[in-house]
This record gives structure tokens, sequence and C-alpha cells, in this order.
């Protein structure tokens, strides 16, 4: 039996059915707020009956195009392959809406939300978590259920969460026999003999798949896509990691072809159709971001061997062949990799793909083998959503509250008028006392510190929360610890339990500290009080001050001894005080360096800032530079990360770079060299934006020519003419500022 993926007819085809989603659940949903109402039980039995709704009511739907089936109509948005944090449409999230919003959340974060200190949005991270598919590709769901089942459990709490699995596993093994069934029904009346092939190896798979451990490359696919969409569509909440595809995926390839049951050409049709399948169901617009779906290849195995192979290459294939904005690509690299694997990961670089993220192994797997975890389990990260690691059996909780550094600086130097101290009653250490620039940093530090620890105080309240509004049953049936422990998963049922605070604008923070160092203490050429009064005028009538400040002193990225011991001191304090606080699922709290596109989201509310950026300019990315800064071209970019240790940072520090060249012209090799110089460096995450500036200019005066344009915005990848003027115009500004 063979496939040959027609993409035409499947996007066609995914096009007609996702158009129109959401599905109509309200019945079924109905009956389970009148059963709710009368019982009022935990939220856990409410997943249980969850679960127990969708096997029972819900319809499938197998594509005639795709081998794969996973799609269970729950009532989903179609964009919802993503966090479903506040709560989307859809069964998944009938629990979570019973007890949404939670208003002590929304009366914490509302004053420092609307002055764009925090964007905090949730309560937890509810979009960047990995089911453990490898457990189900080699138990399957119904070994599983047996552990489960024989469960020694001594309370109610216990005794609800056992049920609670082993109705997730019922359910799962339900739904692949009703996607067999499904297959059996269309048969009756399909034609098409290469679709009929396809409907048979369904039809004949998905009785025993997931539901037995899989056996066949075709087999290992499938059951690693289901398990991670059954998550999705199940448990309310977003399951951004596809999985580590080829390490897991290669045996059943290998096997496979020395059995001949596949052949290399048909194992490539595959990929490509798999590759493809978010991609047809997200709708790109204005109003949406990206969908969080990623693919990790590359990095080692638990020894530590270097994984590169076969299907390594055919992943490579399919982002070669394809210009897709989702899943995207998370590719792991390190010294040790051949220069084969390195010259096609920059060839996709090179086609301006704009959906691959470079992973430094040797800087990540050390940064989570520093925060405690066992080299092993540090050698099996993944990656998802934008880039953020997570260990395979870890349940981590990142990028759901960005802290906005620059503005935190405004208000120690405005305490009155930016006053985010009094309402936690924080004693705040007074910058405007200080004698030198030691006192002044000091105090920077100390508050920055005092913050941060204020906010996980509150976040360990509210993450306590979690288990109480959306437990997730089926996610830790995945997970052997919390069969184990009997502990659910947002309870610290995994191994290990990681949150990360993300802190945005650090480029602009080092400028701001180093004009402050140069301008008020070293040189004396202003006071701290005429700084400030140019701040809090936003330098209007001050504007040759600006210049200087903008154009005249050394700025982080521009490789000066004064700003990079500066950036090293800094990069080294936030991670130190951004990491060890305990959160309630027995884990700490872990230093990141992220900024999806909250970077742009704050500017509205934060001031000028003593680099002088204006009041409502953009504020630096990730580890990179500020916005503004100029002569930051490659090798300066890779330069500047020599000095800071990265492997402080488990949760990455990403660098974005823009590269406006022209995709035909330039050499493959000068994408090599990046790459190498990246490792080399120590970076630990790495973003390219490939992009011709003339292409981007035409694209947006006549968008119909140019619909398969894909830009990385930030965190996350999207089609050009998907975008809002506004971030249209600054990714033309980027690659006007960096050519």
């Amino acid at each position: 039996m063979s496939f040959v993926f027609n993409e035409a007819e499947f996007k066609k085809e995914s096009e007609e059915f996702y158009s129109t989603y959401p599905a109509d659940v309200s019945e079924i949903e109905k009956e389970l707020n009148q059963r709710y109402k009368k019982e009022k039980v935990s939220a856990m039995v409410q997943k249980k009956w969850t679960y127990e709704a969708i096997a029972q009511k819900c319809k499938v739907k197998i594509f005639r195009y795709c081998p794969f089936y996973s799609e269970v109509i729950t009532g989903r948005d179609r964009n919802s392959v993503a966090g479903a944090f506040p709560p989307i449409p859809g069964l998944g999230c009938w629990a979570l809406r019973t007890h949404y919003p939670v208003k002590e959340f929304d009366d914490w974060r509302k004053p420092y939300v609307e002055r764009n200190l925090l964007f905090a949005e949730m309560m937890t991270d509810h979009s960047h978590h990995y089911a453990d598919v490898e457990r189900v590709l080699y138990c399957g769901f119904e070994k599983i259920r047996k552990e489960i089942a024989e469960m020694q459990v001594e309370s109610t709490d216990e005794r609800e969460f056992k049920d609670s699995m082993l109705a997730a596993c019922d359910a799962a093994i339900t739904l692949g026999y009703k996607f067999s069934e499904e297959a059996d029904r269309m048969l009756q009346t399909e034609n098409d003999d290469s679709v009929r092939e396809q409907l048979i190896r369904i039809r004949d798979t998905a009785g025993k798949v997931p539901r037995l451990p899989a056996k066949t490359f075709y087999e290992a696919l499938t059951s690693v896509w289901f398990t991670r969409e059954l998550c999705t569509a199940m448990e309310g909440s977003g399951f951004a990691v596809m999985g580590h595809y080829d390490r897991i995926l290669y045996p059943y390839y290998r096997k496979d072809i020395e059995e001949q049951r596949i052949t290399k050409e048909e194992a490539q049709n595959l990929i490509d159709c798999m590759m493809l399948i978010t991609e047809a169901r997200w709708k790109h617009n204005e109003n949406t971001s990206g969908t969080n779906a990623s693919v990790v290849i590359g990095g080692c195995d638990r020894e530590g061997n270097i994984i590169y192979n076969e299907v390594t290459e055919m992943i490579l294939n399919s982002f070669e062949k394809y210009e897709v904005s989702s899943p995207k690509l998370q590719v792991r690299i390190s010294s040790k990799h051949p220069d084969k694997y390195k010259k096609h990961v920059a060839l996709i670089a090179k086609l301006g793909r704009n959906c691959l993220s470079i992973l430094n192994d040797d800087v990540l797997i050390e940064a989570h083998h520093r925060a405690g975890k066992k080299i092993e389990d540090c050698r099996m990260y993944l990656a998802g959503g934008c880039q953020e690691p997570v260990l395979s059996n870890e349940c981590n909780s990142r990028a759901f509250m960005y802290l906005n550094l620059p503005l935190l600086l405004d208000a120690m130097l405005f305490p009155k008028e930016l006053d985010f101290w009094s309402k936690e009653n924080l004693r705040m250490s007074r910058v405007d006392t200080a004698q030198n620039f030691e006192q002044f940093y000091e105090s920077v530090v100390y508050n920055t510190a005092q913050f941060l620890a204020m906010c996980a105080v509150h976040y360990y309240r509210f993450e306590q929360i979690w288990s109480e509004i959306n437990p997730m049953p089926l996610y830790s049936a995945t997970m052997k610890s919390c069969i184990e422990k009997k502990t659910e998963i947002t309870k610290g049922g995994a191994v290990y339990n990681s949150t990360s605070f993300s802190l945005i604008g650090i480029g602009t923070f080092i400028d701001s500290l180093y004009a402050i160092k140069k301008t008020v203490f070293e040189d004396r050429k202003y006071t701290l009080e005429h700084l400030k009064e140019m701040i809090k005028a936003d330098f209007q009538g001050f504007e040759a001050d600006r210049q200087y400040l903008m154009n005249k002193l050394p700025k982080y990225g521009q490789t000066d001894a004064g700003v990079d011991k500066l950036a090293k001191q800094v990069f080294h304090d936030l991670a130190k005080h951004s990491s060890g606080m305990p959160n309630p699922r027995g884990g700490y709290y872990e230093a990141s360096l992220f900024a999806f596109f909250f970077y742009d989201f704050v500017k509205e509310n934060t001031w000028a800032t003593p680099d002088g950026r204006h009041a409502g300019q953009r504020i630096s990315r990730g580890c990179n530079p500020g916005e503004t800064s100029e002569n930051i071209d490659a090798a300066t970019l890779m330069n500047s990360l020599r000095s800071i240790d990265m492997a402080e940072y488990p949760g990455c520090g990403v660098t974005y770079l823009e590269m406006p060249v022209s995709q035909t012209d330039t050499d493959v090799a000068l994408f090599e060299y990046i790459l190498s110089a990246f490792v080399h460096c120590g970076g630990s995450a790495l973003d390219f934006n490939v992009v011709d500036k003339d292409k981007l200019i035409k694209a947006k005066e006549n968008p119909d020519q140019y619909r398969n344009l894909v830009v990385r915005v930030c965190g996350y990848s999207a089609p050009f003419i998907s975008l809002s003027e506004e971030l249209q115009d600054e990714i033309i500004q980027r690659a006007l500022r960096n050519g």
C-alpha cells in the first residue's frame, strides 16, 4: 500500500471543512451544564464527563487526501491548535469555562497590565506543553490503562484522578474505533482507487493505534500525531510540541525499509503531508498569531549520541519544498553535528522559510543540567510555541507573564508618577540617593528582584488554582511519573516542574543603564534630575541631548568593552533573581528572555528611556540590542553573545536575526557561517527572518501576488499579507535598517 501526497486536493478539502468551524456542540454542552448544576462535582470529575461525552457523542472527520486521522469534532475553533486561555469554544474547555473568569487573578493584574508594566493574560501556561507521545507510541493506551487500573488509591482525590485517567484512555481507544468505522463507511461510496487505499489503511489501523504500540513508520507517525491532537482537543490547553520526530521515528523507518514495507519516496510523502496539516487547518489574519505547533529535529539521544538521519533529511526536504508558517521547525544543533546537517539547515534559512528556530545544544543542555536535572533527561529536551524548552518528562509553565524591564527602570526613576510599589507595600530602594553608579545599579537590581519575588508569591497562589479549574488527566496519563506519584500533572505529577517569567526589553534596559553610568556618574554631563527632566518631557526641547544619547554613546551589541561588561553583569543578575523561587508544583522558577510580540504591545505606555528612546517607540526583543541601535550586523550580533553565559537561562534567551538579503543571490555559505558563529559564541536560541526588502514593499502594495511570503514576526511566523499594516511597516523598517 502506497501513498502519494496530493497537496492541492488536501488543502482544498481542508479549507472546505474548516471554513465551517466551530461546529455546534451546544446540546452536548447543555447536557453537561445540567448535570453539573445538579451534582456540583470537582473539576477532575468534570473532565471525566467531558471525555465520556466526546467519546460517545462527537463525530470524527477523515480527510480523503490525508492518511492520518485525528480530527474529533468537539466544537473547537479552526485556529485552536495554540493556547486555550481565556477558554475558547469547544468541549475541551467546558470545565475551564465553568470556573472562568478568576476574579482574584484579574483584580491583581489589572493595574500592571493597564500601564504595560506586565503582559499577563494567563494565570499559568496554557500553550507550551508536551504530552509524552513516546510513551503512547511504545505502550499504547491499552497498556497505560492497565497500569492506571492497578493504582492503589486511598483518598477521594486519588480515586477521582484514577477514574478520570481511565476515562481518558477509554476515550482515546473508543475514538480510534470510531475512525475505523468512519473509514469503513466512507469506503462504501468511494470510487477513487488511491483514496480507497488510504481509507483501507485507516480502517485497518485506527482500531489498533494508538490503542496498541505502533509497529510501522506509518503507525508511529499516526500514533504521535493522534496523541498530541487528542490532548489539544480534550484538555482545554495547548500542546505546542509535536515531538522529536527524527529521533523517535527513525527506528520504525529503518525497519520498514529493511523489511521492504515502505520506500523512501512514500516515507517522504507521509512526512510532507504531516508537515502541512497545521498549515491547512489554520487561517491567518491580522487578529491571530501563530499555531504554536513545533516539530523538533537534530540534537541527541539520552546517551548523547548525535541525531542526524534520513528522517531528519526528509523533514528538512519538506521545509525546503513548502513555504509554510506552521509547524515551526525547531532545529537542535551543536558543535558536534555534521556539516551536511548544518548545510541543509542553512539552505532552509537562505530560502526565507522564516519558521525556523535554532537551539544550541551546547548551551541548553548545560542550562537544564545546572538547574538540577539529570543530564540524560536534559539531553532529551524539546521546544515548542515560540522556542520554549521543555524536557520530555517535564511540565513547564513558560511565556505566560512578561515583565517590561525599561518601564520598571522608569518606575524607579519616577516612583510617584509610576507607582507600582505601594499597591504591594514594597519598600523600593531609592536610586536618586546613589553616590556612584555601583550604588545606583545595586538599587536597580534590588528593586527588580523585589518586584519579581512579589510576582512569584502571587503566582504561587494562581498556579494552585490551575488544578481546581482545569486538571488534565489525559495529559497526566501520558506521563508515567503521574501514575507512580498518583499525582495529576498540574499538581506536580511530572518529574520536573518549571516556571518562568519572560523578561522583555533587556537591550533597551542595558542601554539605559549605560547612559546613566556614562552621562551622570562618569562624565558628569547631566545630573540625574536633569536626565529625568528630559525623560519626563519625552525629550521635547532637548533634541540635541537625545541625539547625543542615541548616537554618541555606545550601545549593547556594538562590541564596546564598557557596554559588554555591563551587559554581562545585567544578564547574570537578571538570571539570578528570576530563578530559584518555588512554584506550587514542587519545582522552581527558571530564567527566560523572550519576547513573542509583547515587546510591541507594551510600547504605548512605556515612557521615554535614558538611552534617548522616545515614549511609545518599541523596546528591544529577546536578547537583542535596542530597535534603533545602528551598525548591528550578523557578526556583531553573534559576537555580543560571547561574554554572556546563556546557560544561566534554562527558559532560553532568543536572538532575533533580520537578514534583508536577496534569497537568490546570497550564498548559502553565509548562513552556515552564522550557524557556526552562533554555536561558537554561546547563543541559546536563534530566529531567522530572511526577507527581501523590495519584495516586502511589493507585497504590501500587491498582496494577492505574495500570498506565500512568510515572515518571522517574533516568536511566531505568519504570511506577510495577513499582518496588520503596523506590523507590516515594522518588518519593512527592520529590513531597511539592517540593510
